[in-house]
């Protein structure tokens, strides 16, 4: 019996990692993103820009960014502009995001209905946050995040959500995609 689960566990193990291998050939290359910008996902539907997620005690921000990523290498870069409101619509702060490193990359598939470069994916990315408070605007706060843009095209897995998510480590997590469009643009 032993014998045998340990057999089993090893062929689960073999097909994991085979299925993860072709996974991640399937989705390697290099990609422009685009999360509530760009000219090709901002053309799709009057509510594709700019995106907007969500955290817990409701505050949301607004997002518009773009940049380009590398699954072979790790390397993204880009970025964007955000306002960040309280529930109630009040201006907490603004700012920049800067793409600062690839984390993951899930690809979803590429042209099922539209162009044959245009692809979705879930791709987490290194963020670098640079706020300005609205009750002090001189005022700089600078942050790490990390950056989820996920884009349903293609072949996405159950619970995939169009959006963005951001989490400013030790600060707010805007964990919920409310509005907007993304989009991956295979470009290697």
């Amino acid at each position: 019996m032993r014998r045998f689960l340990l057999m089993a566990s090893t062929l689960s193990l073999l097909l994991f990692s085979g299925a993860q291998a072709a996974q991640a050939t399937a989705g390697s290359g290099t990609y422009h993103w685009e999360a509530g910008a760009g000219s090709p996902v901002c053309s799709f539907e009057p509510t594709a820009c700019p995106d907007v997620a969500m955290a817990s005690n409701g505050d949301t921000l607004t997002l518009r960014a773009e940049g380009d990523l590398n699954t072979s290498t790790g390397a993204a870069s880009g970025g964007g502009s955000f306002e960040h409101r309280t529930a109630a619509g009040a201006l907490v702060a603004s700012g920049t995001l800067t793409a600062t490193g690839l984390l993951t990359f899930i690809p979803y598939g590429c042209g099922v209905g539209v162009p044959p470069n245009f692809c979705g994916g879930r791709a987490a990315l290194a963020a670098h946050v640079t706020a300005h408070p609205a009750s002090n605007p001189s005022a700089t706060v600078e942050a790490d995040a990390i950056l989820q843009v996920e884009c349903a095209l293609g072949n996405p897995p159950a619970g995939a959500h169009e959006g963005f998510r951001l989490n400013v480590k030790d600060i707010l997590n805007f964990n919920k995609s409310v509005i907007g469009d993304t989009l991956f643009i295979k470009t290697s």
